[in-house]
């Protein structure tokens, strides 16, 4: 009863009345492994291991492929902030679009980045006028551009800048890609855009620091999204199937192997990307997990989860680091997990039910014609 009363009230309402449950599946597959991979790195970060196994090495670099699910929440983006426009829906000013959205997303950020910045301050980490700067530059989405690298408040705040930089385009993008009336033309098209940025990218050098903290280095990701999108809403798979399910665990290990900087690699990721959502909208298994009532809540809150997950696990591994060595490998990840992810969800719960949500309700109340209902990370 309390868990049928709690999921009522967590689970999503978007202000478009289309819900795709399934999309807040996909973006709990993009943020479960973030967290494992931030928990993992202050595991070796604080902790004492000691030597890995061979079993252990491949666990762990698993586990490190789990910014990934960055990747994914950016493809995510390009799907939604493109959906409007695939479907022919009515549109709202741009400066409306621009208003909903800073009401929906500006006040969570802008909240738990002052707190963590308080707690910087006090602890004395950094010189108060120094933290100023890096908060300043934070809240406005302009840390990378003015610093050249992550925010030292939360580092996980660089993707969210990226989101905006995409954001700001978005609309203008989409409405060019679908007014091409020629179906085949412009999703062949956009596959040929997608190869051609890749080869410039690399040649420029744009997958590489500072530049692939910006959207330089990852619009090919959202594009991805976007085709995604063009193919839901004209299908050229008219059945599920089992196929794309068994593909899946396969697309998983594609993607955590060809994320380098090596260009051939790169443009098989994007093909594993975009496998991904043929996955998840035509096979029969995945979609039913990925639309299972928890799944679609902790994707929901994947904005709340993401802003505070990593100063959480920074602070627990940091606690739990002074007891030194007392297991193994998989036995100090496996029990500090067990307490570390309910606390994780315990304190996303709060921050998405309390704070997160009230400025959902608040962007609803805005002109219900929609230019796009979402960036990824920042569900609505």
């Amino acid at each position: 009863m309390f868990f049928s009363s709690l999921s009522n009230k967590l689970i999503r309402k978007p202000h478009s009345g289309k819900f795709l449950p399934v999309l807040d599946g996909l973006r709990f597959l993009a943020i479960v492994p973030v967290i494992l991979q931030h928990a993992n790195e202050r595991l070796f970060k604080y902790g004492d291991v000691g030597p890995l196994s061979a079993i252990e090495e491949m666990l762990s670099f698993l586990i490190s492929r789990g910014t990934i699910g960055v990747f994914l929440f950016f493809a995510i983006s390009g799907f939604i902030l493109s959906l409007p426009f695939a479907q022919n829906r009515k549109q709202e000013s741009y400066g409306g679009y621009i208003k909903r959205r800073l009401i929906r997303i500006e006040p969570p950020y802008l909240l738990w980045m002052s707190i963590f910045a308080i707690i910087l301050l006090v602890k004395g980490d950094y010189p108060g006028k120094e933290l100023l700067g890096h908060f300043l530059a934070s809240i406005t989405y302009t840390h990378q551009f003015i610093y050249g690298e992550y925010s030292i408040i939360n580092p996980v705040a660089w993707s969210l800048e990226v989101e905006i930089q995409y954001y700001l385009i978005a609309p203008f993008l989409a409405k060019f890609y679908f007014s091409i009336r020629n179906t085949f033309a412009r999703r062949w098209g956009l596959a040929y855009l997608i190869f051609s940025f890749l080869l410039f990218q690399h040649g420029m050098g744009w997958h590489l620091m500072p530049y692939k903290a910006t959207l330089l280095g990852q619009l090919p990701h959202f594009l991805v999204g976007m085709l995604a999108a063009d193919f839901y809403t004209r299908p050229v798979i008219k059945t599920k199937s089992i196929v794309w399910d068994l593909f899946f665990p396969g697309l998983v290990l594609i993607l955590a192997y060809t994320w380098t900087e090596e260009l051939w690699k790169s443009i098989v990721f994007e093909l594993g990307l975009l496998g991904v959502f043929f996955s998840a909208f035509y096979g029969r298994i995945l979609p039913k997990f990925l639309s299972y009532t928890w799944v679609v809540i902790i994707g929901g809150m994947c904005y709340s989860l993401y802003l505070t997950h990593l100063p959480l696990l920074e602070g627990f591994y940091l606690f739990i680091g002074k007891f030194g060595h007392w297991s193994d490998y998989i036995g100090q990840l496996s029990i500090s997990l067990i307490i570390a992810l309910p606390l994780i969800f315990l304190c996303g719960v709060i921050a998405y039910r309390w704070i997160e949500q009230p400025f959902m309700v608040k962007a609803k109340a805005k002109p219900k014609a929609h230019f796009a209902e979402a960036s990824a990370a920042i569900s609505e």
